[in-house]
């Protein structure tokens, strides 16, 4: 069963998420304290910055729930309504029912599922009977061991809400314009997206490295892309690696990749190879680092220097 209803739950359940804000913003004007806790030693105007910050802190929880409720209805909606979790230790060695991409839509730029099941078993899987049955009759249910997606280009407006509500959601911002940029008519409007981003949230990993892949893979700005790479690889390797995120990690990784490429294309051989022998440090297996070292050895760099109209090798 596919879900018909979902932007109706998703207008429902932002409605009801502002409305809560707004209740709740004025509930904190309007409240009257019962004990006055100036005479503890607190100035007036500390007292004020004081329930300033409370009230900041209450609303930046606030922006935050709304753009982590979007965010999983994207997916849901992605999947027609169907919900996937990720297994259970016990299910990874079984033979639970995966969540697959379909090859066509992998091909299309969507990611593979990795280790992922829907929430509602299925018919084989489920040790209810008749009460499974029902629950796949009315909750949006499907086969997802070969699935494809919706038109991403639909989502845009959640992107865009998600971002706006929380300005330092970085997944709204990255996926966001990797959904824009499917159209290759809109790849500045993709970037300028990313720009935003940038502004808002100046020290992540993620939205420098998805600015200089759009200047290399997409627009082809080889040098336009160099900048936002190496600042992704500085603000990376100055972080503790255990306090980085997975997505962290990978976007570090693809800064090196995108680099060492936008330097094999303008010709920069020196660095392009300085760059991959200090990617191959961090991650000893890139393919494209070694790829560079390799281009290096055989004397072959000058085959891949792009001219202006070339396509990238």
């Amino acid at each position: 069963m596919r879900d018909n209803t979902l932007w109706r739950d998703i207008a429902l359940g932002t409605g009801a998420f502002l409305l809560t804000g707004f209740a709740g913003s004025a509930l904190v004007r309007s409240a009257t304290p019962v004990v006055e806790i100036r005479g503890a030693g607190m100035s007036p105007q500390m007292q004020e910055r004081l329930e300033e910050s409370a009230t900041a802190s209450l609303f930046g929880q606030f922006r935050s729930s709304i753009a982590d409720f979007l965010w999983l209805k994207v997916d849901k909606y992605m999947h027609n309504g169907v919900e996937l979790r990720g297994l259970t230790a016990q299910e990874k060695k079984g033979d639970t029912p995966l969540a697959r991409t379909a090859e066509e839509d992998v091909e299309g730029g969507f990611e593979q599922h990795a280790e992922e099941t829907t929430i509602v078993p299925s018919a084989k899987k489920d040790w209810r009977g008749i009460i499974g049955d029902v629950e796949r009759a009315v909750q949006p249910y499907e086969d997802m061991s070969n699935h494809k997606h919706r038109d991403p280009k639909e989502t845009l407006p959640l992107y865009r809400l998600m971002t706006a509500s929380n300005p330092q959601f970085v997944p709204g911002y990255v996926y966001g314009a990797a959904m824009i940029s499917r159209d290759r008519t809109k790849y500045p409007e993709a970037l300028a997206f990313l720009r935003e981003g940038e502004a808002n949230n100046p020290n992540s990993i993620e939205i420098k490295a998805e600015i200089g892949m759009m200047h290399v893979a997409k627009i082809r700005e080889y040098r336009a892309g160099i900048r936002p790479l190496a600042e992704a690889i500085v603000i990376a390797s100055r972080r503790d690696p255990g306090t980085l995120t997975d997505d962290e990690k990978e976007a570090w990784q693809n800064a090196y990749r995108w680099l060492v490429l936008s330097y094999r294309y303008t010709g920069d051989r020196k660095i392009a190879y300085q760059v991959a022998v200090a990617g191959l440090k961090q991650f000893p297996g890139d393919v494209t680092c070694r790829k560079q070292l390799e281009i290096e050895r055989n004397g072959e760099w000058n085959r891949y220097v792009a001219t202006p109209g070339d396509e990238a090798k």
